[in-house]
């Protein structure tokens, strides 16, 4: 693997898979990393545990020496600020760490759906804020023990159009598989498309990914036809057909797989509904766009969540 030069400081904040995941690649590489942790008792269960991620890929094991500090204990300045909070935790997290951010710094929102990304880019308008899509597999059978169940790529772009940041070319591809992308609302949107597909199925009728279908049966190509006029009117460049075709590609691929949002149900914590279907549908409202399908099933999903004792947003 490639060291990585040239680099200032990263600060990852947010201890969840995909955080841990990008500060472990990061610190292999020989990247100087700062994990920000959300509070004392995350910290010193940090400390105790030795100050390190135990990580995980394939057959390999490593443990990797990580600095940790929370949002307001060091004063160190931020360059480059790694994201990598659920979505709805976003605003809060930029807060708690807004008066280290330098300008012209950084950040790099890695959070699921749509909506967290352009609340960061109207609040942080003196820095450089880059919105990605993910789409590797990690995920935390204990806490601080991170396994890389499948590499993806995370496609990465400034919808400012501002070309790609220095610091992001000295990344070595090998670390973090990354790819610049000059039009990246056109591939979020892409992949709201697939969240809105799959996700509002998983959830309601606790299936895995590759059961959707038919779970939706006739509903399901009226919900594409939907979102795809919502893309088309986004501006987002892609046929109906090849929406249908790289829907039905996710649900091969991750046929076993288990929808974030199904697990965020098992798990009792907080969907991200609002920057899924809710997103998709308050953008539909605001361009006169009528999906009643898409409007349907945000509403029974709401309702699903609040039976469950759960936030309906």
């Amino acid at each position: 693997m490639g060291r990585s030069r040239g680099l200032s400081v990263f600060h990852v904040l947010g201890g969840g898979s995909l955080g841990l995941l990008w500060a472990a690649r990061l610190a292999e590489a020989g990247t100087d990393v700062r994990l920000i942790l959300r509070d004392a008792q995350a910290l010193q269960a940090w400390k105790a545990a030795g100050s390190s991620i135990l990580f995980e890929q394939a057959s390999k094991r490593s443990r990797i020496a990580l600095q940790a500090q929370l949002a307001d204990e060091s004063g160190e300045p931020i360059d480059i600020l790694i994201l990598a909070t659920k979505a709805y935790s976003a605003q809060s997290a930029l807060h708690s760490v807004a008066q280290r951010l330098q300008q012209n710094a950084s950040i790099l929102m890695l959070q699921n759906g749509m909506g967290s990304q352009q609340a960061a880019s109207r609040t942080f308008v003196q820095q450089q804020v880059l919105y990605a899509s993910v789409t590797d597999g990690a995920w935390m059978p204990a806490p601080r023990h991170v396994i890389w169940a499948g590499q993806g790529q995370t496609q990465i772009g400034d919808p400012s159009g501002a070309d790609c940041p220095q610091w992001l070319k000295h990344i070595d591809q090998q670390t973090i598989n990354w790819q610049w992308h000059t039009d990246i609302l056109a591939v979020l949107w892409q992949k709201l498309a697939v969240n809105c597909a799959i996700n509002p199925y998983t959830a309601l009728y606790d299936c895995d990914n590759g059961q959707v279908p038919t779970r939706a049966g006739a509903q399901f190509p009226r919900l594409i036809d939907e979102l795809h006029s919502l893309l088309e009117r986004q501006g987002a460049n892609v046929t109906r057909a090849e929406l249908g075709n790289y829907i039905d590609q996710v649900i091969t691929r991750t046929a076993v797989n288990s929808s974030s949002m199904r697990q965020d149900i098992h798990a009792r914590r907080r969907t991200e509904i609002s920057y899924i279907t809710g997103y998709a549908c308050e953008v539909a409202h605001q361009a006169g766009l009528a999906t009643p399908l898409l409007d349907q099933l945000h509403g029974a999903l709401k309702t699903h969540l609040a039976t469950l004792g759960l936030p309906p947003d």
